[in-house]
């Protein structure tokens, strides 16, 4: 309900009513033989639902009115929903991602620290291959480690918080976050290469890792952080790959606050992973 009145500048509002009709009901089973009744169900916010809805019977017709909107359930504190998600079990990605780096970039700044890239070319004298190869292990031996870390932190995430408030992820989300965490970590792992391939630095290449794949993660969680910013970033950095664990789809018709420090990303999980690709693509390109 909601009125005004533009005359005398006065103005009410109050919960609007929908009514729904049901008809050709019928029971199943071993039910006593008692009449129909009704009930507010979790109405206790609005003081019982008391004068708010209602339910008549007429001839096996019912029909019942209530206020309220019905929405899917939103994740995060911030929207009324569990405060904990699958991604909240994978919140040491960045470490881990870190850690990558650092291997990924010994694995061909070391051959340059110590003269041994020459003794490779040797041997091999096509770079590209060379580059290839070390691509291959590098990357398999990351999404080995990132897949093996995600499940069990998932695992042993979820035997832990079992008494807390779950917002409740059907398995193939669940599986798409573990996957995609290997596949982000792996595919990081590859450009690190290409990048340490170009830099022939180990620090300078770690640095410039961190600065494309996690800081832009990083500067979406703390406030006052402008969001147009955050989404500009989190869509044409190789960060966009954290949307690989975003733990629950946006609804556009239901108002909410989906930031990235609840989990929410500016684009699509594979979308995001497919930034990454991108980025690593050129890089391997450049580094060739």
């Amino acid at each position: 309900m909601y009125s005004s009145s533009l005359g005398s500048g006065g103005e009410s509002s109050g919960p609007t009513a929908s009514t729904a009709v049901f008809d050709h009901v019928s029971r199943t089973g071993t039910w006593p033989a008692s009449a129909w009744t009704g009930d507010y169900v979790g109405a206790g916010a609005l003081g019982g639902g008391q004068g708010i809805g209602g339910y008549h019977q007429v001839a096996g017709r019912f029909t019942v009115t209530w206020s309220g909107d019905i929405t899917p359930l939103i994740a995060g504190p911030l929207n009324d929903g569990p405060a904990i998600t699958i991604r909240d079990y994978l919140i040491g990605t960045f470490a881990g991602l870190i850690a990558v780096a650092v291997v990924a970039t010994m694995f061909m700044t070391a051959e340059y620290r110590r003269g041994l890239i020459r003794t490779t070319l040797a041997a091999s004298p096509n770079r590209g291959r060379v580059l290839a190869a070390k691509a291959i292990v590098i990357g398999s031996a990351a999404f080995v480690a990132g897949l093996a870390a995600a499940a069990g932190a998932v695992i042993i995430g979820k035997d832990v918080a079992h008494s807390f408030s779950l917002f409740p992820e059907p398995w193939p989300t669940e599986l798409r976050i573990i996957v995609g965490t290997a596949a982000l970590v792996a595919v990081a792992a590859v450009l690190t290469l290409a990048i340490a391939t170009m830099v022939r630095r180990s620090a300078t290449a770690i640095l410039i890792v961190i600065v494309l794949v996690v800081i832009p993660d990083v500067l979406s969680a703390p406030p006052g952080i402008p969001t147009g910013l955050t989404d500009w970033l989190l869509r044409i950095t190789p960060a966009a790959a954290f949307a690989l664990q975003q733990p629950a789809p946006q609804y556009y018709q239901v108002q909410a606050n989906y930031i990235p420090s609840a989990g929410y990303y500016p684009l699509a999980p594979w979308t995001g992973f497919a930034v990454l690709c991108g980025w690593t693509a050129l890089a391997l390109v450049v580094a060739a």
